[in-house]
């Protein structure tokens, strides 16, 4: 693929973001509406200042604010920044690691633009859960202009399970060094590794030490041809995880998609599930409405116990996309660079989209959607039954979730709260998981997540109404990022056309 883009994006052609000089004074948003988590309505007819990168003030009488510059907020509603708590900035959507060496002014172009791809949809803030690339992930915390970077250091798999099982065996100690030893695999295990450099404390303790906000773990048995084939930890391994993190007061977020893991994620007290139930094991057939009594019970033992749940309902979505139309959608011009929709297009573009169809034992395009749709559907199905009954519910898109390109920056968030929607949760309860109970989770609340005085002015400006739905994510003017307002179409891919 990247060989059908090299003629398209050279080095010249690098994305360059927009100036992002501090603002010297005020900013004053007048008569505008305010929408934030802990309001149980909208304030209406809101005056909001900005100074020094933060709020300063929020209230319905008009400010004595001489010299500020003013923006009319008339007709339109202010927001905090929203969160994405699931991304893996270091990774290309469509692209290969090997295909991104191979043409770093490709891959130099498409890093330029992911931070502004992310705040061209709202998102002020990322986390990364599984740090792959120090060197890239703090590269993108640089830029001049872009989200807030968080990140939870290395995960934590158990010695050659998911996801170290994807990468070939002499790299994969090398990618994912903060494994857990299994003594079932000591001859598996490079012997320069030392069982007690690498129990729960020691993995917990590197999190840590690298700045993590959280541990993201890991129960996956394998799916497709690796289905039941993979090593797992114990539960009383995981228990160990969770306990050596509440130790430093890290969340714990469990890699967990199937019935069996949710029920893992319980039963060791994680506090989120990085994934929704999609993987329904024997029901694999069940019409998901109504939710069959054995998924229902598990769900309902998670809001019990407390388990948040991020429903990361793009994961199957983005598979589904790549048998579709996907490619045809304008948007895509907003947040990719040049030259990047027509190298997907390509025979190399479609590597994994045929690597996908190959595993479907060569259905039709149409049949492969259908069946993938099922999957998307169980998931959707029991997320939105967590949140009916209580559940509490956080936000990611886990992107890129695969190597494709269906999961583009920034973009394939606002797609994960317009699937959320559709499923049947409420925009409300999408906006406030995006926003205060990300910030609460990842330990940032005090700084985001609402638009109170003190709080860091990241915000957005919106022509819709967040509460009516999502789509108003798309109808966002200006982007506020540390009190400078940044006119959105600063932010696309587009400006450099």
């Amino acid at each position: 693929m990247l060989a059908a883009l090299s003629g398209c994006v050279g080095h010249e052609q690098v994305v360059s973001p927009p100036s992002a000089a501090p603002a010297s004074h005020d900013v004053w948003i007048r008569d505008v509406t305010v929408v934030s988590p802990e309001r149980s309505a909208p304030l209406a007819h809101a005056h909001v200042v900005l100074r020094d990168g933060r709020i300063l003030s929020v209230g319905t009488v008009p400010p004595a604010a001489p010299g500020a510059t003013v923006v009319d907020g008339s007709g339109r509603f202010l927001v905090p920044g929203l969160i994405d708590g699931h991304v893996h900035l270091a990774e290309i959507p469509g692209v290969s690691h090997e295909a991104a060496v191979a043409r770093p002014s490709l891959a130099d172009a498409y890093f330029a633009q992911l931070p502004l791809s992310y705040l061209y949809f709202g998102f002020t803030t990322v986390v990364d859960l599984n740090v792959v690339d120090r060197a890239r992930v703090d590269a993108i915390r640089r830029a001049p202009l872009g989200p807030a970077v968080l990140d939870c250091g290395g995960g934590v798999p158990v010695a050659n399970g998911y996801p170290m099982s994807f990468a070939p065996e002499p790299l994969r100690f090398a990618i994912y060094p903060n494994f857990l030893h299994d003594p079932a695999q000591a001859s598996a295990i490079p012997p320069q590794f030392s069982p007690a450099d690498h129990t729960p404390r020691a993995a917990v303790a590197r999190v840590a030490a690298s700045g993590g906000v959280c541990v993201k773990t890991f129960y996956e048995p394998g799916f497709g041809a690796l289905s039941g084939k993979l090593p797992v930890p114990s539960i009383e391994r995981l228990k160990e995880v969770v306990a050596e993190s509440k130790v430093r007061g890290l969340p714990v977020l469990l890699h967990a998609n199937s019935v069996a893991a949710h029920r893992v994620a319980v039963a060791a007290g994680a506090d989120v599930t990085a994934h929704g139930m999609w993987n329904w094991g024997k029901l694999d057939d069940a019409p998901p409405e109504p939710l069959p009594d054995p998924i229902r019970e598990v769900v309902d033992q998670e809001i019990k116990a407390g388990v948040g749940v991020m429903p990361t309902s793009r994961v199957i979505s983005g598979l589904e996309d790549l048998f579709g139309p996907f490619l045809d959608d304008p948007k895509l011009a907003d947040v990719l660079p040049p030259g990047f929709v027509d190298g997907y297009r390509s025979a190399d573009g479609q590597w994994f989209a045929a690597e996908m169809a190959r595993d479907f034992d060569g259905a039709p395009r149409d049949r492969i959607r259908a069946r993938l749709r099922l999957v998307g559907d169980r998931g959707r199905a029991a997320a939105r039954y967590f949140v009916e009954h209580g559940g509490r519910l956080f936000f990611g898109s886990d992107t890129p979730s695969a190597p494709t390109y269906a999961n583009p920056p920034g973009y394939n968030g606002y797609l994960e709260m317009r699937e959320l929607e559709r499923a049947g949760i409420k925009p409300r309860d999408i906006f406030v998981a995006a926003t205060s109970t990300d910030a609460k989770l990842f330990g940032v609340l005090r700084d985001r997540g609402t638009v109170e005085a003190g709080k860091r002015a990241d915000l957005l400006l919106l022509a819709a109404d967040p509460l009516a739905s999502t789509a108003a994510f798309d109808t966002i003017e200006t982007v506020f990022i540390g009190g400078r307002a940044v006119p959105r179409a600063e932010l696309s891919a587009r400006r450099t056309r």
